[in-house]
C-alpha cells in the first residue's frame, strides 16, 4: 500500500469528537466508501512526498492522523471543538503520537513558516473569512510549503445526499464553495493540482472536489 494511501483505523478505536463528526460514516458500507475515497482523492495529490512538519486543521477524532504520521516526521494538529487530550490517548493505541491542541481558524499558534504540508480536508467549506484564513494558513507554511484542501460541491445532488444521511442540508452547514475559495486563495498560493470526486463525470458535475496549492 502507498503512503499516503488513507489508512483506516480499526472501528472502534477512534471515537467522535462531536456530534457532527462524520466518523461512524466511514465504517458504512455504501456510505464509507465514499467517505474513503475523498480522502484518497486528496492525498493522491501528495503522492510520493515524505514531510518535515505537517500540520492538519480541522482533526476533529484524528481518523487521518495514522496516513499522516506515515508520511511525516512530525504531526500537529488543531482542531476548535475536539479535545486534543482524548484524541492523542487513542491515537497512541495506534502507535501515533500527534502534537494536538485546541486552534482558532483567525489564528493560528505557531511560528511564520514552520509547516511543509498544511493539510484541511472537509474544513474551509465552513470559514466565512475565508480570505483571511488563508493568509494565515500562508504565514505558518514555508516557502514552497504544500497546502492540501478537500471540499464538497454546494449543489442539488450533494443537498439530496446529505439530507438522504441525516443532515439539514448542504447549505445549512457549508457557506464556502470550492470554486469561491479557489478564487480566494489567488495571490496566496499557486494551484498546482486538483482532483474530482467521481473522476469519470465533468469537473463541474463532481461531488467533492481537492486542491493542492504551493507558496
Amino acid at each position: 500500500m502507498p503512503l499516503n494511501r488513507f489508512r483506516l483505523p480499526p472501528k472502534g478505536t477512534l471515537i467522535p469528537s462531536n456530534s457532527d463528526d462524520p466518523l461512524r460514516y466511514y465504517y458504512l458500507p455504501l456510505v464509507g466508501r465514499l467517505y474513503v475515497s475523498r480522502i484518497n482523492i486528496a492525498t493522491g495529490l501528495i503522492q510520493n512526498q515524505f514531510f518535515e512538519k505537517t500540520l492538519e486543521i480541522g482533526y476533529g477524532s484524528g481518523v487521518l492522523i495514522p496516513t499522516l504520521s506515515k508520511i511525516s516526521d512530525e504531526v500537529y494538529g488543531v482542531d476548535l471543538q475536539s479535545n486534543p487530550e482524548t484524541v492523542s490517548q487513542l491515537l497512541a493505541k495506534l502507535d501515533c503520537y500527534p502534537k494536538l491542541s485546541y486552534g482558532v481558524p483567525d489564528r493560528l499558534l505557531f511560528d511564520d513558516n514552520t509547516f511543509d504540508l498544511i493539510v484541511a480536508i472537509s474544513v474551509l467549506e465552513h470559514i466565512k473569512e475565508i480570505r483571511s484564513f488563508l493568509e494565515e494558513i500562508h504565514r505558518v507554511l514555508k516557502p514552497g510549503g504544500q497546502l492540501l484542501v478537500g471540499m464538497p460541491a454546494v449543489n442539488k445532488f450533494m443537498d439530496y445526499l446529505f439530507q438522504a444521511i441525516g443532515f439539514s442540508g448542504i447549505e445549512a452547514h457549508h457557506v464556502m464553495s470550492p470554486e469561491e475559495m479557489s478564487l480566494a486563495s489567488q495571490g496566496l498560493f499557486k494551484l498546482e493540482k486538483s482532483a474530482h470526486m467521481p473522476g469519470f463525470l465533468p469537473s463541474n458535475t463532481y461531488l467533492y472536489k481537492s486542491f493542492c496549492f504551493r507558496k
